[in-house]
């Protein structure tokens, strides 16, 4: 046995793995739990700002949020993560997540009732990164 540390991974070798890591969950939970979830905001069919995520059993998982700068602070971002949260509800969340960086969205989350669980600091060396997570209401 050898062990091989690398700065450059292959692809296929972190797919690998994932893979790997994927077969041993679903041991124990089913793939079907999982639903990939997304919204929008469009304007002659070019895309200026959305959520995306997914749905994992009770949770919502935010992964990304983005909005072109021209049209922040205009509540656009609300309407995005509201619309994802009702979609994931209806799918039956109970529960989102999501993390950000100090300098990115903690206010707009906090605003949105999202409370922080864990801050890393020095995080990737001079700012913090937020894990929040909402209880989503039941409607």
């Amino acid at each position: 046995m050898t062990l091989r540390i690398t700065t450059s991974p292959s692809e296929a070798e972190i797919e690998q793995i994932y893979q790997s890591l994927l077969t041993y969950n679903l041991q124990f939970f089913n793939e079907d739990i999982h639903s990939p979830l997304a919204v929008f905001y469009e304007r002659e069919g070019k895309i200026l700002g959305g959520i995306t995520g997914s749905k994992l059993g009770n949770w919502l998982r935010i992964k990304y949020l983005w909005l072109d700068e021209s049209l922040r602070k205009q509540g656009i971002g609300t309407q995005l993560i509201q619309a994802m949260e009702d979609k994931a509800k209806q799918l039956g969340a109970k529960y989102a997540e999501v993390d950000t960086f100090s300098f990115q969205a903690k206010p707009f989350y906090e605003k949105q009732g999202y409370q922080i669980i864990s801050t890393l600091i020095e995080y990737p060396v001079q700012h913090e990164k937020y894990y929040f997570m909402k209880k989503l209401s039941c409607s």
